[in-house]
């Protein structure tokens, strides 16, 4: 059977693309080597957010993906693993506070919901948390979120296959078979498959992936550890920011915590198990609960970061049929790259939004080859 687009690649992001390109009308070839949602997307702290999201257009930008993520939410009603809260932060040290307030100051002046709220009423909202005495004000992003990502790529993409979508899990895509500019078949384990326009959504492995077509797109590999805990007696409702650890709900019922500077250490072989201590340690310095809670998993990830920071999304060079998407700010980005993508395959509509992310700047910037 031939296809109208193919998508390789079902974390949130491909999901996203085979949702919205279905409901535009597509027959739609849905790809993924492994699990979908089983590779980047399930291994991710996955907070919406644009608190940290520079220069201002990549900020409007994960602004703009968090929007969709609240119509997509409404759009398929019920349980799709969107919750909402905002996120609390306060920051040590005076440089640490300095940045936080002049990031608070930024981000009000673009309108996005910041503001600053008492050690008092950050408590009311989070009856848990053990702010330290000398912390008076507390920043809070009321328009972020937590994403269960497993859970909305699951109702993405049974949405998806109710409007004939054909989703197949356990295939790996080989290797795109070309002839001049255009893409004419995706090879795999057990023949090919055809379609007129291929998406490749695949994170970390998009340079591999890329590279047999003679382009080399910069998306480097970073990994990231998050421990999940038991249960806590006392709830907690929203995403948390605190010196040396960010914690959440996990969907699971128990806590999900990480930490920057973890990541690094996972990154270099340090051990899942003594990490995941760490960060429990540092959780009940924050959250007393957690000094009861044991660590119940790990969850250890590669990220998708390309070259310059800041997500790509667009035709891939030299190819007139094949685009790809590849963001480190993809759980908060998915839904509205999906939709962008398919309005620009299925209906030929390419989108202002995305002209400072498209892949052909990398050729400018002499970082690809073809």
């Amino acid at each position: 059977m031939h296809y109208d687009v193919a998508v390789v690649g079902l974390g949130i992001v491909g999901a996203s693309a085979v949702y919205a390109a279905a409901w535009a009308g597509a027959r739609v070839l849905a790809l993924d080597a492994g699990t979908p949602g089983g590779g980047t997307s399930g291994s991710s702290f996955a907070w919406l957010n644009s608190v940290r999201k520079e220069p201002d257009a990549y900020h409007r930008l994960n602004a703009a993906g968090m929007t969709a993520h609240r119509e997509l939410s409404r759009e398929l009603g019920g349980d799709a693993g969107y919750h909402d809260g905002g996120s609390l932060e306060w920051a040590d040290g005076d440089d640490a506070e300095r940045e936080l307030r002049e990031r608070v100051h930024r981000l009000a002046s673009r309108g996005y919901p910041a503001e600053w709220i008492s050690r008092e009423r950050a408590t009311e909202l989070e009856p848990g948390l053990a702010i330290p005495d000398q912390v008076r004000d507390v920043a809070f992003f009321a328009a972020d979120a937590w994403l269960d990502a497993p859970r909305l790529i699951g109702r993405l993409l049974a949405a998806a296959s109710a409007r004939d979508a054909e989703v197949r899990e356990g295939k790996t895509v080989r290797s795109l078979r070309t002839r001049g500019d255009r893409v004419e078949a995706l090879v795999l384990d057990d023949g090919e498959a055809t379609a007129s326009s291929v998406l490749v959504c695949v994170g970390p492995a998009t340079q591999a992936f890329l590279e047999p077509l003679g382009v080399v797109i910069p998306v480097g590999r970073v990994p990231g550890l998050l421990a999940v805990t038991s249960h806590p007696a006392t709830a907690l409702g929203r995403v948390v920011h605190a010196p040396g650890i960010h914690l959440r709900p996990d969907a699971g019922g128990g806590l999900l915590l990480g930490a920057e500077d973890v990541d690094t250490l996972a990154a270099n072989a340090g051990s899942p198990a003594a990490l995941s201590g760490l960060l429990l340690e540092r959780a009940a310095h924050v959250f007393p609960a957690a000094r009861q809670l044991r660590i119940a998993n790990s969850r250890t990830g590669v990220r998708p970061m390309p070259g310059d920071r800041h997500t790509i999304a667009g035709r891939i060079p030299g190819l007139a049929n094949g685009w790809l998407i590849a963001t480190h700010s993809g759980i908060t980005l998915g839904p509205l790259l999906g939709r962008l993508m398919a309005d620009e395959i299925v209906h030929d509509k390419p989108s202002s939004t995305l002209a400072p992310f498209r892949p052909d700047r990398f050729l400018t910037a002499g970082m690809t080859t073809g």
